[in-house]
């Protein structure tokens, strides 16, 4: 399960999302400079890095699960179970690639989403690779750029499909267009107080403060999470300055945190818990996480690493000193 969001403060925009599995993952931050060659794998081809690039990544895979590049464009790939389809061959005429080098593919060679839509008309999602263990996952993606623009790309049959995206949220399962025609079932929500009700002519008044928000769903199921997510996002300030935009995004994914046994899977027989949540500014292309074991947050600015001339890989501080 992951949630994204993204939404506009005073200086900039800051995007993030949140990763659940049931698995223990060994996440790092990964750099990748510009111009690093054979970077992306394709059918029959190789493509360099454009941009220089740090965000998140699994083990010991050089390829990112979210990130920033140097021209602002944010990205986040989050699980679609169900949903993403792909094509069994390469197409002519179109790059061939599996769905996480098509990730990298956009995130490092992409300066804004405008180029995201063009380069992805241009790509097919294979179900697998030229190594079989390089298979296809059910993914999806959500870009933002340094404009504030968003894109949801969707594979089906291969193709990415894109939509819009003015509402600044992606969770999972079902389709994009789904969880948007959802929210019309909550168009009641907002953040002012109902103060007074009647009931058959009787008139009463509210317990407590949040009355406006009723009904809000509080599950950890993707349309509940999107619900939550697009109503926090869409009453964020737009005026806030740097550092409290940065907060507000990590106070937002907050509330979709799992505590650990909260979620329990007894198919699979593991129990979902957040795993990491990241936070990235266009103003200085910063990447912000805090880890299951340690909710300290660590920073990482793209300048930190501008002398780097191949791909750094940085160890996360997993544990709280206590």
């Amino acid at each position: 399960m992951c949630t994204t969001i993204g939404f506009k403060y005073k200086e900039g925009f800051v995007f993030g999302r949140t990763l659940e599995i049931g698995i223990k993952m060994d996440n790092k931050i990964l750099y990748v400079p510009a111009g690093k060659e054979d970077f992306i794998e394709a059918k029959g081809l190789k493509f360099p890095s454009k941009y220089a690039t740090i965000g998140t990544s699994f083990f010991d895979i050089t390829s990112f699960g979210d990130g920033i590049n140097e021209m602002g464009l944010m990205g986040s790939n989050n699980f679609l179970p169900g949903y993403a389809s792909f094509s069994k061959h390469p197409v002519i005429g179109r790059i061939s690639m599996t769905i996480s080098n098509a990730f990298d593919y956009l995130l490092t060679r992409c300066k804004d989403v405008d180029e995201v839509r063009e380069r992805a008309e241009k790509i097919v999602i294979l179900n697998h690779g030229e190594d079989e263990e390089d298979k296809s996952t059910s993914s999806h993606f959500f870009f933002m750029d340094a404009n504030g623009k968003g894109i949801v790309l969707e594979p089906q049959e291969g193709t990415l499909i894109a939509h819009d995206n003015p509402y600044g949220v992606l969770t999972n399962s079902p389709e994009f267009p789904w969880h948007v025609t959802n929210l019309k079932n909550y168009i009641n929500l907002r953040p002012q107080n109902t103060e007074k009700g009647n009931f058959n002519g009787e008139t009463l008044s509210k317990l407590g403060e949040g009355t406006g928000m009723i009904g809000l769903p509080g599950d950890f199921t993707p349309p509940s999470r999107f619900v939550r997510a697009a109503y926090f996002v869409s009453n964020t300030p737009k005026a806030l300055d740097r550092t409290s935009a940065i907060l507000q995004g990590f106070r937002i994914l907050s509330q979709f945190d799992i505590p650990t046994g909260s979620v329990i899977d007894p198919i699979e027989n593991h129990a979902d818990e957040t795993l990491y949540t990241s936070i990235m500014d266009t103003k200085k292309c910063a990447y912000f996480i805090k880890c299951h074991d340690n909710i300290s947050i660590q920073p990482f600015y793209l300048d930190d690493y501008k002398d780097a001339k191949d791909i750094k890989t940085i160890k996360l501080r997993k544990v709280m000193d206590l």
